[in-house]
């Protein structure tokens, strides 16, 4: 079973058992309520044949948080053959959540 740490690892840069091939993003802008949310999806192939998606959703309304609420999600859209990437799915709701999980995982 692969771990979707080394494709999250990837994402970001970082060295590892599998590399991205190639990359194709999509982005989306709307108004809730008043305020401008935005959306981008971007949807990487790596050397095994995997396939993550990356979204990360924001509203621009004003923030006191030092680490502003956001959505990042990641979705395995097509696992290795015979190698299951878990966990297949993972939602975060800021971006400093997502940088500790990934420091914590790779320590």
């Amino acid at each position: 079973m692969d771990k979707l740490i080394a494709y999250v690892a990837a994402i970001h840069g970082l060295a590892g058992p599998v590399s991205i091939v190639s990359h194709v993003t999509s982005h989306d802008r709307w108004t809730d309520d008043d305020v401008e949310v935005t959306r981008d999806e971007t949807e990487y192939r790596f050397d095994n044949g995997a396939i993550v998606r990356r979204s990360v959703e924001q509203d621009r309304a004003p923030s006191d948080l030092l680490c502003a609420e956001c959505w990042i999600d990641y979705d395995v859209i097509r696992h290795p053959d015979a190698q299951p990437i878990s966990p297949a799915r993972l939602t975060f709701d800021n971006a400093c959540r997502e940088t500790f999980w990934l420091r914590y995982h790779l320590a």
